[in-house]
């Protein structure tokens, strides 16, 4: 999830996340030395006591950037190295670049794309899917909140949903009567030509019935009216019912950031996912 908190005065590119005690930086000016802002960007890191920074950056500048202590984690490329698709980072924390779960994650992987890939059933009478606006915020947060005791950005708050969906982000929804029992939303970018696939939830009793594949389908549809876009996707690297949706609708596994984002009680490592225009 690309949203965060605050930004800082020197770029409207780097964003102080102080929730996942990360730096988020979502590119940089052309022409910018690497080894200059990596300096920049760490003393800033520590200085606002973040123990992660996230950075994407164009591809002719991962080796400088490797050199000054980031680490690869991910790529959305294609062999453009105008674009920023190179997923690195670099850990303040030693402890924040760690993970004892990357073996368990792997196999998570391999059954994945090893399992067949069987066509999903009919929903149940009485369930429909359809595209929400700002009147279901209340809903939507309510169902976010429910599902996950922790999540990246504050979708406790209808009214960061309700922004959300000003800014041209799309959230789509399944139903049991009048009850919302899953959702997922898009957020287009149409300056990097990407477009994340994010904020999958399903309430545990309505599992089972494929909503966040089916409600990831209708959102693609939506996103494609927009313009071509890269789709892309950070799934939790534990969860094999995630990892495994996105699998079956084309995505590609493109790498794992670490300890990346908070959710579900504590940080997770996330697995990226991406599925080419």
């Amino acid at each position: 999830m690309l949203n965060t908190i605050s930004t800082v005065n020197f770029s409207n590119t780097i964003n102080v996340d102080e929730r996942n005690k990360r730096l988020v930086v979502d590119g940089y000016a052309l022409g910018t030395k690497p080894s200059l802002l990596s300096g920049q960007l760490v003393d800033l890191a520590i200085t606002t006591n973040l123990e992660k920074i996230w950075l994407w950056a164009l591809p002719a500048d991962v080796p400088e950037f490797l050199r000054c202590g980031f680490r690869t984690e991910g790529s959305l490329f294609r062999g453009d190295y105008e674009e920023f698709a190179i997923s690195l980072a670099y850990y303040p924390s030693e402890a924040r670049g760690q993970s004892d779960k990357l073996q368990s994650e792997n196999n998570i992987i391999d059954s994945v794309r090893t399992k067949p890939v069987n066509q999903s059933r009919r929903l149940p009478l009485g369930m429909e899917l359809k595209l929400l606006n700002e009147s279901n915020a209340q809903q939507i947060s309510q169902l976010l909140s429910q599902v996950f005791t922790s999540y990246p950005s504050p979708v406790e708050n209808p009214q960061y949903i309700r922004t959300l969906i000003q800014k041209g982000n799309i959230f789509a929804g399944a139903f049991s009567q009048d009850q919302l029992i899953g959702v997922a939303a898009a957020y287009p970018d149409p300056i990097l030509n990407r477009c994340e696939m994010t904020d999958c939830a399903t309430l545990a009793d309505y599992r089972g019935h494929s909503l966040s594949e089916r409600l990831l389908f209708i959102l693609e549809q939506e996103v494609h009216k927009q313009g071509s876009f890269n789709l892309y996707t950070l799934a939790r690297a534990q969860s094999y019912g995630m990892n495994r949706v996105f699998h079956k609708l084309g995505y590609r596994y493109q790498g794992r950031l670490i300890n990346n984002c908070h959710i579900a009680g504590s940080f997770e490592d996330m697995n990226l996912w991406v599925r080419y225009a």
